[in-house]
């Protein structure tokens, strides 16, 4: 009996792993731990502070002590890693791996076959790496085998290639590979939750065995021949038994465990994000009157006319290639400011929308700015609007592109890109951990990813990036930037929207110029719109675009800047 619960608690583990490895397999393990309804006008508990708390734990524990520019970034030390040989040889090792090996699975010597206690061990090795060769990459899935009483240990098998070069051998042959693995304590915790369980039902061992082999939930309820939310159920059944109780228990064990697969994707800076970032000024940065840094950069004309531009809500002080010499161009002095928690500036620890525009306003006052217009990307509409009500009558116009305002829209309207965004933000507790793993995550590929995934639903924006690759390093530069130091910035932000539902802008002197895609799903204009009331005093819409409207048009929005 004993046998057949420890081999459905493997079975477990081991789908944890699968999921775990693609960020984007999250979604639907978040959603199904969600009951219905939760987090809707749900106030700050003692446990969802103390969730929040731990996050700040998990950006220690997956990152190197001394944070900095994304280029710098190290992967963990005290993950393990040996390459493999055709023949099955160790070509290389380092001291983790042989930790790993010592710690009840057998011993590892450089230029011989790992010797393990377990001969079986041996051969589910060769196995995995047969299976590996066969499908020409990607990540197999190795389960060796320990006593009883300390459980298996789960690694990845991938290409020796695939080896981040900041822990890798600097060289490696084309047909060899290598087997990574977590710290050791990180399947320790799960192990002995589900050993102390009482089991797995034969339904949900059906379900573990659907996610491992990669089924989404809809996938696995279509084979089973049972219904989406009686998955949910199972699944949740599964984690309660793990002792992963709330989605925040979630996010941490697949923390842990995304730690291998961050490694393994940081392979060191894309070329395309170092040009975005040697293309463009230094950062400067201003002291504020409580002591925190409030960075920014300048582009342009010092004696131009003066723009005060706002990011999207994980962006940064970079600007799209060739900003400086339209700026240049059209007699502009553009001050890209980085809100408090994003880039180089210093967090806030009360960040709210009329916070934000205390910092600009004594900004603006620094560099001697008495006539101004702003102009602000998506999730910077909040923070420019109060901006521009603090600065009264030295703001002449404010231009909005894809503005996003801090209101509740219909469900129904949004594609599943925005309805994430939208359980993010009535789930509070949940925010900083997401905004960490991503930190620790970005990378040109992962960025890449996301964004197609977010113009899926706009054939459009699709179309614009097919035809312009390269703006993919400025993307991943321009996120990179926005989380270099920590992800507190963007976290904060979320929040800050869901606690804006009332935002008004009644008070705004400056008129409005509206910039929108015609195309846009993420930010709809009709929201916008119904936020503004009667500000705005003119609306651009652009046709054949949607949610990557400034990409496109840059160059007019900035000719109209100048105007």
């Amino acid at each position: 009996m004993d046998a057949e619960r420890d081999a459905k608690a493997a079975l477990v583990i081991e789908t944890m792993y699968r999921v775990a490895a693609d960020l984007e397999n999250w979604e639907q393990l978040i959603d199904a731990l969600s009951a219905e309804g939760e987090g809707d006008g749900e106030d700050l508990s003692v446990q969802s502070i103390r969730d929040l708390a731990h996050s700040e734990d998990i950006a220690r524990l997956l990152s190197n002590t001394e944070e900095g520019p994304l280029a710098n970034r190290q992967p963990r030390r005290d993950i393990g890693w040996m390459v493999m040989s055709r023949e099955g040889r160790v070509i290389a090792a380092n001291p983790a791996a042989r930790t790993v090996m010592e710690d009840g699975l057998g011993e590892l010597r450089v230029g011989a076959s790992p010797s393990f206690s377990d001969p079986a061990n041996a051969e589910a090795l060769h196995r995995a790496l047969d299976q590996a060769r066969a499908l020409a990459g990607g990540r197999i899935i190795l389960k060796l085998e320990r006593d009883a009483e300390e459980g298996p240990r789960f690694a990845y098998v991938i290409p020796a290639r695939d080896l981040p070069r900041a822990i890798g051998p600097d060289e490696v042959a084309q047909d060899a590979f290598a087997v990574v693995f977590p710290a050791i304590e990180e399947t320790g915790r799960l192990w002995a939750a589900m050993r102390e369980s009482f089991g797995l039902t034969a339904a949900e061992v059906r379900l573990a065995m659907k996610l491992r082999d990669g089924r989404a939930l809809k996938e696995a309820a279509d084979d089973l021949d049972v219904s989406v939310n009686t998955v949910r159920n199972q699944l949740r059944a599964i984690f309660e038994k793990m002792g992963l109780n709330r989605q925040s228990d979630l996010i941490r064990a697949l923390t842990e465990l995304s730690s291998v697969a961050n490694a393994m994707d940081a392979d060191g800076p894309d070329r395309g994000m170092e040009y975005a970032v040697l293309d463009a000024p230094p950062v400067r940065s201003i002291v504020l009157a409580d002591g925190r840094r409030l960075a920014y950069r300048e582009y342009g004309d010092p004696s131009g006319r003066a723009i005060l531009s706002f990011h999207e809500g994980l962006g940064s002080s970079l600007m799209p290639p060739a900003t400086q010499k339209l700026a240049l161009e059209f007699g502009l002095r553009i001050i890209s400011a980085e809100r408090p928690g994003f880039g180089q500036s210093d967090p806030r620890p009360d960040y709210s929308f009329d916070g934000v525009a205390e910092d600009m306003v004594a900004l603006c006052d620094r560099l001697g700015l008495d006539e101004i217009r702003i102009g602000a990307l998506l999730s910077g509409t909040p923070s420019a609007l109060r901006t521009a009500i603090r600065l009264g009558s030295r703001v002449d116009e404010v231009h909005l592109y894809s503005g996003r305002p801090p209101r509740r829209v219909d469900n129904a309207a949004r594609n599943p890109l925005a309805l994430f965004r939208a359980r993010i933000e009535t789930n509070p507790w949940v925010v900083e951990t997401l905004f960490a793993i991503l930190r620790l995550r970005v990378s040109p590929s992962q960025v890449e990813k996301v964004l197609r995934r977010s113009v899926a639903h706009s054939p459009s924006d699709k179309a614009f990036i097919e035809e312009h690759p390269e703006l993919l390093g400025f993307i991943a530069a321009y996120v990179g930037e926005a989380l270099a130091r920590t992800s507190r910035g963007p976290a904060d932000e979320v929040r800050a929207f869901r606690r804006g539902q009332n935002l008004t802008v009644t008070e705004l002197r400056a008129p409005v110029v509206v910039w929108h895609g015609e195309d846009d799903v993420l930010a709809p204009l009709p929201d916008l719109l119904a936020f503004l009331g009667d500000a705005p005093k003119e609306l651009r819409i652009k046709p054949g675009i949607g949610h990557l409207l400034t990409l496109k048009h840059w160059e007019e929005i900035l000719r109209r800047a100048a105007a």
